[in-house]
């Protein structure tokens, strides 16, 4: 799912020759560092959707969280737009949306004062 998102925004930059290779975790680590309180709401939205078997709105959701992604490692972390089309980026970004869902549900289960094994 993520590779079609990712590559709707690479054929958005053009077809750009790939740029030096980076470290995906490294990525993922600066993405969720940078990461907004709208975009961590944004992925409890595609999570709230997908859930209800909302699908239209769920691709929807995540077309804006992927888009939100690139901007971040496009603006925050040094990654340019021709790495959009390196594998590695799909790689940062997948890890990036497990972070970040691992954090949500680490949330919900401290407001909720489950405790945590």
């Amino acid at each position: 799912m993520f590779r079609s998102v990712i590559a709707a925004a690479a054929v958005a930059c053009l077809a750009l020759p790939a740029a030096a290779d980076f470290d995906p975790d490294r990525l993922a680590t600066c993405m969720k560092s940078n990461t907004t309180s709208a975009l961590k709401a944004n992925v409890k939205q595609v999570m709230v959707h997908a859930l209800q078997e909302q699908k239209q709105e769920a691709n929807t959701a995540l077309m804006n969280f992927s888009l939100n992604a690139l901007a971040i490692a496009t603006s925050q972390c040094g990654m340019s737009f021709a790495d959009v089309q390196n594998p590695k980026f799909e790689s940062a970004v997948e890890t990036y949306a497990q972070l970040l869902g691992e954090e949500i549900l680490n949330d919900a289960i401290t407001m909720l004062d489950i405790p945590a094994f």
